[in-house]
Protein backbone atom coordinates (compact mmCIF):
# COMPACT_ATOMS: atom_id res chain seq x y z
CA UNK A 1 0.00 0.00 0.00
CA UNK A 2 3.10 2.27 0.46
CA UNK A 3 3.03 2.68 -3.06
CA UNK A 4 -0.09 4.43 -3.40
CA UNK A 5 -0.57 8.10 -3.30
CA UNK A 6 -1.13 9.68 -0.39
CA UNK A 7 -4.51 10.85 -1.19
CA UNK A 8 -5.54 7.07 -1.86
CA UNK A 9 -4.04 6.06 1.43
CA UNK A 10 -5.91 9.03 3.32
CA UNK A 11 -9.34 7.79 1.61
CA UNK A 12 -8.77 4.51 3.13
CA UNK A 13 -7.94 5.85 6.78
CA UNK A 14 -11.06 7.82 6.51
CA UNK A 15 -13.08 5.19 5.52
CA UNK A 16 -11.86 2.82 8.18
CA UNK A 17 -11.92 5.35 10.69
CA UNK A 18 -15.81 6.14 10.19
CA UNK A 19 -15.96 2.03 9.98
CA UNK A 20 -14.30 1.96 13.78
CA UNK A 21 -16.82 4.88 15.04
CA UNK A 22 -19.66 2.66 13.80
CA UNK A 23 -18.28 -0.35 15.60
CA UNK A 24 -17.57 1.42 18.59
CA UNK A 25 -21.17 2.97 18.77
CA UNK A 26 -22.65 -0.75 18.12
CA UNK A 27 -20.75 -1.85 21.00
CA UNK A 28 -21.52 1.34 23.41
CA UNK A 29 -25.46 0.20 22.52
CA UNK A 30 -24.89 -3.68 23.15
CA UNK A 31 -23.24 -2.71 26.24
CA UNK A 32 -25.96 -0.94 27.66
CA UNK A 33 -28.34 -4.21 26.49
CA UNK A 34 -26.00 -5.73 29.28
CA UNK A 35 -26.58 -3.01 32.11
CA UNK A 36 -30.21 -3.07 31.19
CA UNK A 37 -30.42 -6.93 31.10
CA UNK A 38 -33.22 -8.17 33.78
CA UNK A 39 -32.41 -11.82 33.93
CA UNK A 40 -29.44 -13.91 33.83
CA UNK A 41 -30.26 -15.47 30.23
CA UNK A 42 -30.32 -12.38 28.62
CA UNK A 43 -27.41 -10.99 30.48
CA UNK A 44 -25.55 -13.76 29.24
CA UNK A 45 -26.68 -13.30 25.54
CA UNK A 46 -26.16 -9.18 25.63
CA UNK A 47 -22.51 -10.15 27.18
CA UNK A 48 -21.22 -12.58 24.77
CA UNK A 49 -22.80 -9.66 21.94
CA UNK A 50 -21.02 -7.45 23.66
CA UNK A 51 -17.71 -8.80 24.23
CA UNK A 52 -17.70 -9.53 19.94
CA UNK A 53 -18.20 -6.44 19.46
CA UNK A 54 -15.37 -5.27 21.31
CA UNK A 55 -13.18 -7.67 19.82
CA UNK A 56 -14.52 -6.12 16.19
CA UNK A 57 -13.61 -2.66 17.76
CA UNK A 58 -9.82 -3.48 18.53
CA UNK A 59 -9.50 -5.26 15.42
CA UNK A 60 -10.63 -2.34 13.63
CA UNK A 61 -8.26 0.03 15.65
CA UNK A 62 -5.28 -2.05 14.46
CA UNK A 63 -5.94 -1.26 10.94
CA UNK A 64 -6.63 1.96 11.62
CA UNK A 65 -3.18 2.41 13.52
CA UNK A 66 -1.52 0.74 10.55
CA UNK A 67 -3.24 2.84 7.98
CA UNK A 68 -2.09 6.03 10.42
CA UNK A 69 1.42 4.55 10.56
CA UNK A 70 1.91 4.13 6.64
CA UNK A 71 -0.06 7.53 5.72
CA UNK A 72 2.61 9.24 8.48
CA UNK A 73 -0.37 11.84 9.62
CA UNK A 74 -4.16 11.62 10.96
CA UNK A 75 -6.12 13.00 8.11
CA UNK A 76 -8.66 15.83 8.56
CA UNK A 77 -12.32 13.77 8.87
CA UNK A 78 -15.57 14.85 7.08
CA UNK A 79 -18.38 16.65 9.73
CA UNK A 80 -20.22 13.62 11.21
CA UNK A 81 -24.13 13.72 10.58
CA UNK A 82 -26.05 13.92 14.12
CA UNK A 83 -27.25 10.43 15.27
Amino acid sequence: MSDQPPEEIERHVVREIEKHRRLRNDAVMLEAKVDAATDSDTAREASQDYIQAMIAVHAQQTVVSTLIDILGYIPDMPKSKGH
